[in-house]
């Protein structure tokens, strides 16, 4: 009897971000320092065990960004370990509005992990001949990432190398394409955030699997939701933020057929620091005040205090005449008021003829004249 498996991570994309999958995500929005921990099928002994962690930052003005990936599988006597590292560049169009891109350089090591007692039954094994003398090698990997204010959405092509370069029958570990979709719908003026979301991932040419599932955030302390995965696999994450950097998380996920009652649930926790406060949320709120703001100066029809700077060319006028009394031009303005309306006589004094008198003082000049 043949059985296959596979060695990609299959962690609570919620929680420990799809850094772990695209490296377009690398110093994305803010830094993070994640880990997590996940035991798989706890009624199974010796049951496979995870082990992760996670470092990005941006830099740059947040145009680029850099980060590190530290993954390790056992299973039974087999250790797996991954290492990537992650550039990219964010071209931000404006607050909400940017697409990424990520390349990652990527190395695998399989290793076994027995003791003496146990070499004589496996030494012989096919398939540790097969993997006994396999060393670690490179890998690269590329991604893309689009966001926009209420949706982001990623694609990321791993291993690249292993796809072009080997031949179908020697591959050791297997390339894989991820994809997600996420929603961020805004509640209570932006306090709340609803996260629909759907991931695919295509471990090989005959094997994937898609995931579609909820979340809600509470005022940016509290996230709870669920997803299902295809294969009957549901799973439910809560996780709870101590202060705007640290937030702990717990993901439990159980298998709903029949066998998942003999195999047991398979539970995460995680645990995140983030660098700075740099939320969706914390953005949201900031422009929904502002616009709410400028909304109520110029939509308002009650009493608004007005200033020297109207709006329109009559508030501007009206402003102006307020204010004119104050103006230092004042007295020219009312010397040119008290002017206005009075003939000047445009005839040149003389100053060669005797003055004549006026009408009245002639009659007084005969009347002294006669006495």
């Amino acid at each position: 009897m043949a059985v296959q498996g596979q060695d990609i991570p299959l962690f609570s994309q919620k929680l420990t971000n799809s850094f772990i999958y695209n490296p377009a995500l690398a110093g994305h929005t803010f830094g993070s320092v994640t880990t997590s921990y996940r035991t798989n099928y706890a009624g199974v002994a010796d049951a496979p065990k995870n082990y992760f962690i996670s470092l990005h930052a941006p830099f740059g003005g947040h145009r680029f960004g850099a980060g590190a990936n530290v993954y390790q599988e056992e299973v039974s006597i087999l250790k797996n370990t991954y290492y990537a590292g992650a550039f990219a560049y964010h071209l931000y169009f404006n607050k909400f509005n940017s697409l990424s891109m990520g390349i990652g350089a990527e190395f695998n090591q399989l290793r076994f992990n027995f003791t003496g007692a146990d070499a004589a039954y496996i030494e012989n094994d096919p398939t540790y001949l097969r993997y006994k003398n396999t060393s670690g090698k490179p890998d690269f990997s590329f991604g893309l990432m689009y966001q926009n204010r209420f949706l982001k959405a990623g694609i990321a092509a791993n291993r690249l190398a292993t796809a072009w370069l080997e031949p179908t029958d020697k591959k050791v570990l297997s390339n894989y394409y991820t994809g997600f979709v996420q929603g961020q719908i805004p509640v209570r003026n932006g306090s709340d955030v609803i996260e629909p979301y759907f991931a695919f991932r295509k471990f090989s040419e005959t094997n994937d699997t898609y995931d579609v599932g909820l979340y809600y955030t509470y005022d940016n302390k509290i996230t709870a939701g669920g997803a299902t995965r295809a294969g009957n696999v549901v799973n439910f994450t809560l996780a709870y933020r101590f202060n705007k950097y640290l937030m702990v998380g717990y993901s439990r996920e159980m298998i709903t057929t029949p066998v998942g009652g003999f195999v047991g649930s398979s539970n995460e926790f995680t645990l995140r620091y983030d660098f700075n406060d740099q939320n969706y949320q914390k953005k949201f709120r900031a422009d929904y005040k502002q616009s709410l703001s400028y909304r109520r100066k110029t939509l308002s029809s009650g009493p608004v205090k007005k200033t020297a700077g109207g709006h329109s060319p009559k508030q501007l006028a009206r402003a102006q005449k307020r204010v004119a009394a104050f103006s230092p031009n004042s007295r020219y303005q009312n010397t040119k008021k008290l002017s206005m309306g009075k003939k000047t006589s445009t005839r040149k004094p003389s100053y060669n003829k005797k003055r004549r008198p006026s009408s009245s003082k002639k009659k007084s000049y005969k009347k002294k004249k006669k006495r």
